[in-house]
């Protein structure tokens, strides 16, 4: 990626200050999530794994936004709410959380990528 088109380049972020950079989301402000769909087993109660999910993303302090289609997949975007980053752990930890419910069959999970410079 060039430096005309990347945000986070080193050479555009020594020209902004603080509050540029936090008002444009870049550098230590960027915000980082990722893309998930877990696909669940017929003839299972949704409700409860849907229920247990989403505490599962309030206990680490982010959130979800996505839909489950009331068939058989969830799909969203996992992303930082407050203070709380998305780091490679709680990538993990909810990846590993989604595979290891019987109710799913199976689970993607996309890399981190910056929420606001994404393509």
């Amino acid at each position: 990626m060039s430096d005309l088109h990347n945000p986070n380049s080193t050479q555009r972020l020594k020209r902004l200050n603080h509050r540029q950079r936090k008002k444009m989301r870049v550098g230590e402000y960027r915000e980082l999530g990722f893309h998930l769909i877990a696909t669940v087993a017929a003839d299972v109660n949704t409700d409860s794994l849907l229920d247990d999910w989403l505490n599962c993303i309030d206990e680490a302090a982010i959130s979800f936004g996505g839909h489950f289609d009331g068939k058989s997949r969830l799909e969203g975007v996992v992303f930082p709410v407050g203070e709380v980053a998305i780091t490679e752990e709680i990538r993990a930890k909810l990846v590993a959380w989604l595979q290891a419910r019987s109710e799913v069959s199976d689970v993607e999970a996309g890399d981190l990528i910056d929420l606001w410079h994404s393509v």
